[in-house]
């Protein structure tokens, strides 16, 4: 069943555009943020790092799969505000400062909808190169075990 389930999902993946990736990505990163705010609350450190760790990872593959000769200033910007989201990873999960959670939340959610926004001609077009997202055959793979 697990396999079944893993090849699903791995097909689904593979039949998404780059901006639904993206989207995806953001998703993620804002589930494990949510979960760290329950264990917090419900005095669970290990659950709580765990996915402080996961929305690192998260954060951490879209930093490293920007393309900054083909984005410019859009991808310096974007490699900026994922570097100071990673830090305050770092400072969160030393911390247990619940407002940076939740500060972090809206940064996240807000790249999360202006990606949505995205017009879906723009990105067959070629608008995450524009903003300094590589091309799928530079990427590395989004796994479903983040």
């Amino acid at each position: 069943m697990n396999q079944a389930l893993s090849s699903y999902q791995k097909n689904q993946i593979s039949g998404m555009t780059q901006k639904d990736l993206i989207v995806l990505l953001y998703n993620g990163a804002v589930n494990f943020l949510k979960q760290a705010e329950k264990y917090l609350s419900e005095e669970k450190p290990a659950e709580f790092s765990d996915s402080i760790e996961r929305t690192h990872r998260i954060i951490y593959h879209l930093y490293t799969t920007l393309d900054f000769d083909q984005g410019g200033e859009i991808a310096e910007h974007l490699g900026a505000l994922y570097t100071f989201i990673i830090g305050q990873l770092y400072i969160v999960n030393s911390t247990k400062n619940e407002k940076i959670i939740s500060d972090l939340l809206v940064i996240i959610n807000n790249l999360k909808e202006g990606w949505e926004g995205l017009n879906p001609e723009e990105t067959s077009k070629g608008a995450a190169n524009k903003y300094g997202v590589m091309p799928a055959g530079k990427q590395t793979v989004v796994s479903t075990k983040v």
